[in-house]
């Protein structure tokens, strides 16, 4: 075989090779429109195969070839067609629309999570929108709670997500109504996982219960004097800080001469690019907090040990890596007080709703416990204000209560006798 010879059959081979791929292409992609198909192919005795393709106004329209090629091919030009009108593709949309709209990364995460674990795989995933209604929608959603434990909290977020779905479907003149309208809500409600209210012990540090961390946090100190997670721990009970804003807390925060702590950063991390930045606080609002003798030695202590082990940064809390993230504390929490000795483990929020109780148990006005804690009066009186007086103290204030009400009796008997007597 001469060289010329040679130089035809590669190029033979070339386009041979070629030709597979383009095949081999159309073929994933012939798959995929089929995939889309949401109704079945039947072969009736007739000899004809026949299927459903959506038609006018939501309704479906029947088609029949006697060759099951021939009616794969009608189906395949359909979905070509009409494959931006799937509620993958819709759903697709309405998230660009949501990113434009300036929603966070955190909360677009959220939609891509919730899809690959609620729809991805799902009949509805590929089904054109224009087909699916109320009832189409309570069958999904029932088999959805009957295969996951769901919270309705997570439940009333996927219905979110439908709704605009479908409400940015009719805007683009797709559809003309929002199924999700006609849900019965109750009903879901019902099916889904009920939660479980926490006691006041469970959501709060009992005294012997920080007796018993505070001594934990010591031992670790003097096994790890290098590792200052102990202090922020501390720092928390002291001041009821949110995770982030200690791991985002900066020295020059610590504001000596007016003795106070001026939280204005907090650490937040961005699920989507998995990514920690400082930004500012949860509520978006600067508070302050008085530097108490306990929290400037605690400081002091933190700065002196960053010193010696050449830890110092601009952040108030760091290791060798630079800055402590707030996942890192939060577990930290959670292994001190993870043993005997607890109601149950316990973390960093369990300081903050334990530092508003003790305040309002002590007397101080609640508008100054919603400025130091951070909150605003009904998050705070809902879930951040706790009984947290002790078994005796209770036993005590009961026995003089039933004592006031026998001296009350005994008073109101000798009225009575001194009336009979008159």
């Amino acid at each position: 075989m001469n060289n010329i010879e040679r130089y035809d059959d590669t190029i033979k081979y070339a386009i041979m090779n070629i030709v597979d791929a383009v095949n081999k292409i159309e073929s994933m992609k012939t798959n995929e429109y089929l995939a889309m198909h949401p109704y079945a192919i039947t072969h009736s005795q007739d000899g004809y195969y026949r299927t459903y393709l959506p038609g006018e106004k939501g309704k479906r329209r029947q088609i029949k070839k006697k060759a099951r090629d021939d009616l794969e091919k009608t189906v395949i030009d359909y979905w070509m067609k009409h494959s931006k009108l799937s509620f993958k593709e819709r759903f697709k949309i309405w998230t660009e629309r949501q990113k434009l709209k300036g929603v966070s990364d955190n909360t677009l995460y959220r939609y891509k999570t919730e899809y690959a674990r609620f729809l991805k795989g799902h009949d509805i995933e590929n089904r054109d929108i224009r087909t699916i209604d109320e009832e189409y929608l309570e069958l999904y959603f029932n088999k959805i709670l009957e295969e996951n434990s769901v919270s309705y909290q997570t439940l009333k977020e996927l219905l979110g997500y439908f709704r605009g779905t479908f409400d940015k479907s009719i805007r683009d003149g797709i559809i003309e109504n929002n199924p999700c309208s006609k849900i019965d809500y109750p009903l879901l409600k019902s099916k889904c996982r009920q939660s479980i209210i926490k006691t006041a012990e469970e959501r709060t540090f009992s005294q012997i219960e920080k007796n018993k961390l505070m001594n934990s946090l010591k031992e670790k100190l003097k096994k790890y004097p290098d590792d200052v997670r102990p202090y922020a721990i501390e720092l928390a009970l002291y001041t009821g800080m949110r995770v982030g804003e200690l791991s985002g807390l900066m020295w020059k925060d610590i504001d000596e001469t007016r003795q106070c702590i001026i939280i204005q950063h907090s650490e937040k991390y961005n699920a989507l690019k998995k990514t920690f930045f400082v930004s500012t606080p949860k509520s978006g609002k600067t508070r302050v907090f008085p530097l108490t003798a306990e929290i400037a030695a605690l400081l002091k202590n933190v700065r002196e040990v960053e010193s010696k082990y050449g830890y110092l940064t601009e952040f108030v809390f760091s290791g060798p890596n630079g800055r402590i993230h707030k996942t890192n504390i939060s577990r930290y929490m959670i292994a001190r007080t993870s043993g005997d000795g607890f109601t149950n483990p316990k973390s960093i929020h369990t300081a903050r709703r334990t530092l508003n109780s003790e305040l309002i148990a002590s007397g101080a006005p609640r508008a100054m416990c919603c400025a130091l804690i951070g909150n605003t009066e009904l998050v705070n009186e809902t879930f951040y204000t706790y009984d947290v007086s002790t078994k005796n103290y209770k036993l005590e204030m009961v026995s003089k209560i039933n004592q006031r009400t026998i001296n009350n009796n005994d008073n109101t008997d000798v009225e009575k006798l001194s009336s009979n007597q008159e």
